[in-house]
């Protein structure tokens, strides 16, 4: 069906949708196409345009992550204003999601909406149940391809991944070369960039905080991974030293998939330090200027596992139990004894085999031997998907199970033998090395051999009780400070 329908007034109103799912250069072109075509479909008809709504850069699929606000407008026009004809380029400019073209049939239908498809060179009446029919098959073949598209994209993904390649957003210190035409050759090191990715390493494995990093870079005017106005902040120092992508890994949907085909910015003990000390549950992130205590947020009560923090407690400040007040201690008392029991034992010839256990290390080894072999099992399966002799969901059953394993194995594999923070104290004149660090690298010291537990006064004690602190322990040792472990 074609031209004004007999018994309608002689004006028919269009409307225009116009819309296209990836505009990189932002040149609007293909819209621009798709409108000028329904235009002339118009006139060619002798129909009016009354509006015209375009999304641009905008997908239909049900994966889509951006909303077309130009479509929500056109559903409301339509729903509230008079219009005789939706003209269309292709069926599949309405929509990919099969959902939502049913929905904008129905609304149609119920409006009295003819819909114009210009490569049909056809206007639906949607009372028609012929023509209703034409569309919705239309909805699921469009629905059909959106679904072979996804597929195809996230083979070509996996094939990356299991290659090595890099996919996305550029990771910060690295840029990426092509060639003549276009083609991407490689990603390398952009010099400038892997400079401070290298600084900020150093710095939290040193025992400094991420604050105070990112308020360094912001006054010396570093620019950000963004390059957005507001500078560094903290919680990107954190994420940015624990993205695998730095030594030389290959993430995929958050998991490491095997080696990556850039060059390493970090090595591997660089950032298994500042992992371990990023993901320690036991750290709370503060501000150096504002940290006055060593064992502040450190010790924990024995009473109730609750961390204690300093509060003046009548002529004395005080570690107190913060949420129910089981234990107190004096602030000087407590951190005097702590400090001499901890330069006892990095004084000590054996402190470096005591942080370290032999053992420690080789099932350490054993867990990155496995984590490689797994590794490479998940690209072979990988390559056998991307070659079509194997089906996404028989892929999806086997990526599962061995991501988790590879997960588990990187984790043990990336247990840090000694920070390098404490290795550089250890030794004689460990004292004269304790006093040149800050109160942040030194509460980090704490937190990176001690398990502080502070249990309740002894009756009748006029000083700190040993046996107070009966249930802390070295990291690493099986027995308690009551048990002999001191």
């Amino acid at each position: 069906m074609s031209g004004v329908k007999p018994g309608l007034r002689a004006v028919v109103n269009a409307v225009i949708y116009a819309r296209v799912s990836e505009d990189d250069k932002k040149q609007r072109r293909s819209v621009g196409e798709q409108e000028q075509e329904c235009r002339e479909a118009a006139t060619e008809q002798t129909w009016t345009v009354a509006k015209v709504f375009v999304d641009n850069d905008r997908s239909a699929s049900r994966y889509a992550k951006k909303t077309r606000e130009e479509y929500v407008k056109l559903l409301d026009y339509l729903a509230t204003e008079h219009v005789d004809v939706l003209i269309l380029w292709e069926s599949s400019r309405g929509g990919r999601e099969l959902e939502g073209w049913a929905g904008l049939l129905n609304l149609c239908r119920r409006r009295g909406v003819r819909i114009h498809v210009v490569t049909h060179r056809r206007t639906y009446d949607l009372d028609n149940p012929r023509d209703w029919r034409t569309l919705a098959e239309d909805g699921v073949d469009s629905a059909y391809e959106s679904e072979k598209t996804r597929e195809r994209i996230l083979r070509s993904v996996r094939a990356k991944a299991a290659s090595g390649k890099p996919h996305g957003k550029l990771l910060y210190g690295y840029r990426r070369t092509y060639d003549d035409r276009g083609n991407f050759i490689a990603q390398v090191l952009h010099d400038e960039q892997a400079a401070v990715v290298r600084e900020a390493a150093k710095r939290v494995a040193g025992g400094e905080a991420c604050y105070s990093i990112a308020r360094d870079f912001n006054a010396r005017s570093i620019p950000t991974p963004r390059g957005g106005e507001k500078g560094w902040t903290l919680s990107q120092i954190s994420r940015m030293l624990q993205n695998p992508g730095y030594i030389g890994k290959r993430v995929h949907n958050g998991k490491i998939v095997g080696q990556a085909d850039w060059p390493a910015i970090l090595d591997d003990e660089t950032y298994a330090v500042c992992r371990s000390i990023l993901t320690d549950p036991r750290r709370k992130t503060q501000r150096d200027t504002a940290v006055r205590y060593l064992l502040s947020g450190v010790a924990v009560c024995d009473v109730c596992n609750g961390r204690m923090r300093v509060q003046k407690n009548r002529t004395h400040y005080a570690y107190l139990c913060a949420d129910r007040f089981c234990v107190s201690v004096k602030t000087t008392v407590l951190e005097d004894f702590v400090t001499a029991v901890l330069m006892a034992r990095l004084a000590r010839p054996d402190a470096l085999d005591l942080l370290n256990p032999e053992q420690d290390a080789n099932s350490r080894a054993q867990a990155e031997q496995e984590a490689k072999e797994k590794r490479a099992q998940l690209a072979a399966w990988y390559a056998a998907a991307a070659q079509n002799k194997l089906t996404p969901d028989g892929l999806a059953a086997i990526e599962g199970p061995l991501l988790a394993q590879i997960e588990d194995a990187e984790r043990r594999a990336e247990h840090v033998d000694v920070p390098p923070l404490v290795r550089d104290l250890v030794g004689p004149g460990v004292e004269q090395r304790w006093e040149r660090l800050t109160i942040g690298q030194r509460r980090e010291v704490v937190a990176l051999v001690l398990d502080l537990r502070v249990g309740k006064t002894y009756r009748g004690a006029r000083t700190l009780d040993p046996r107070r602190l009966g249930n802390s322990r070295w990291r690493g040792d099986s027995k308690t400070w009551g048990e002999g472990g001191l």
